[in-house]
């Protein structure tokens, strides 16, 4: 179905749009005639009117050409970006790695869980900002089209979520090997106490008991962001907006616009949730019921924000179609991603010996093998 819808959309992109009959299809064909309500009308109209906007700037964007002076002048603008966007990716692997080799090495020795809650923050944290830079990098890349900045924006925010969790469940991995094989023991991440390799005693715990952590921990960001920071805007505009008008600091004004509601950051957010649960419910069985549990709550903490802090989102209106497009890719890779990395938990590591319902097996897929004989 994955597949099957992200054909569609890639049709719909990539096909249609150019062919001498896709703007008389828009123009004639975007109404929806069951609209019965005046305000929904209203909206209806304003979308299509966006989405013939950009369209149509987009063509005639991609009609001009830029002189070699120019070409020459994005391609070392993008370089140096693209430079700085992995030398941010890169000291943000460093950092998730660094404070996994400090926290968990405190946590085998004082058993401390506070300690513990050190890398699920850098990778929030990570996830958090790196967008809001990543947001800025584009503005300076001299893309043609609005469309084109909001959508490497979005590929760079997805992976860096991607990334993040991957570095992370490797320095989890890491940590846990001791109970694995000593042959492939990291040496940073091993503690040694009197000439004696401590281990982590149950790593199948301690993965779920990070699933929660990461769940926890970013909904307690998301939620603090979209109560406190939307709503300190919202009150900013009101007060300082119209103010600075007609005053010597208009120039900024836009500081004080009023917040929209961002809808690729709410998709990256749901996709990201849903890569926990898929990665953490084989190892703590109750991560769903958290799960919709959170997605509750965050829905009428977003509902509040939408109702009375932010307006609808400009971009996501007339980027519908590239929007879908670029989240069914996110989704895919995350689905492929999640089943390698449970796949490879099932065929190839060692249950605990200590806890578990698999700790008396060689392998978790073992117990398949018992029951098929």
């Amino acid at each position: 179905m994955l597949i099957i819808k992200l054909v569609q959309s890639c049709r719909i992109i990539y096909l249609y749009k150019g062919t001498e009959t896709y703007f008389c299809n828009r123009v004639f064909g975007s109404w929806d005639f069951s609209i019965v309500d005046a305000h929904a009308a209203k909206l209806r109209k304003k979308c299509i009117q966006k989405i013939l906007k950009e369209e149509l700037g987009e063509h005639v964007s991609n009609q001009s050409s830029r002189t070699p002076k120019e070409i020459l002048q994005v391609v070392l603008i993008r370089t140096v970006t693209n430079l700085f966007v992995i030398l941010l990716m890169i000291g943000m692997t460093a950092a998730i790695i660094a404070s996994a080799i400090y926290s968990w090495k405190q946590l085998v020795l004082l058993s401390t869980s506070a300690k513990g809650l050190l890398v699920p923050i850098v990778v929030i944290f990570s996830i958090i900002v790196l967008p809001i830079v990543f947001h800025i990098v584009a503005g300076f890349e001299k893309y043609k089209t609005h469309g084109e900045r909001v959508t490497m924006t979005l590929i760079r925010s997805a992976v860096v979520r991607i990334a993040t969790l991957i570095v992370y469940i490797f320095s989890v991995y890491a940590a846990v090997q001791c109970t694995q094989d000593s042959e492939l023991q990291i040496e940073e991440f091993s503690v040694t106490v009197r000439n004696r390799t401590v281990c982590i005693p149950c790593w199948e715990t301690f993965f779920g008991q990070q699933c929660y952590q990461l769940l926890l921990l970013e909904f307690l960001f998301i939620a603090l962001l979209t109560v406190i920071l939307e709503t300190v805007r919202n009150l900013a505009h009101k007060a300082c907006y119209k103010r600075v008008q007609d005053t010597r600091f208009r120039k900024f004004q836009p500081i004080f616009s009023k917040p929209s509601f961002i809808l690729s950051d709410s998709i990256l957010d749901l996709v990201y949730f849903q890569l926990l649960l898929w990665l953490g419910f084989l190892f703590s069985p109750l991560l769903p019921a958290f799960m919709v549990a959170i997605l509750v709550i965050m829905f009428y903490v977003k509902k509040f924000s939408v109702v009375w802090n932010l307006e609808p989102d400009n971009d996501a209106i007339f980027r519908h179609p590239r929007m879908m497009f670029l989240s069914l890719i996110f989704i895919l890779i995350v689905y492929i991603c999640a089943f390698l990395l449970v796949g490879y938990a099932v065929i190839s590591l060692r249950p605990s010996s200590e806890c578990g319902p698999f700790q008396n097996q060689s392998h978790m897929y073992s117990v398949l093998m018992l029951q098929m004989k």
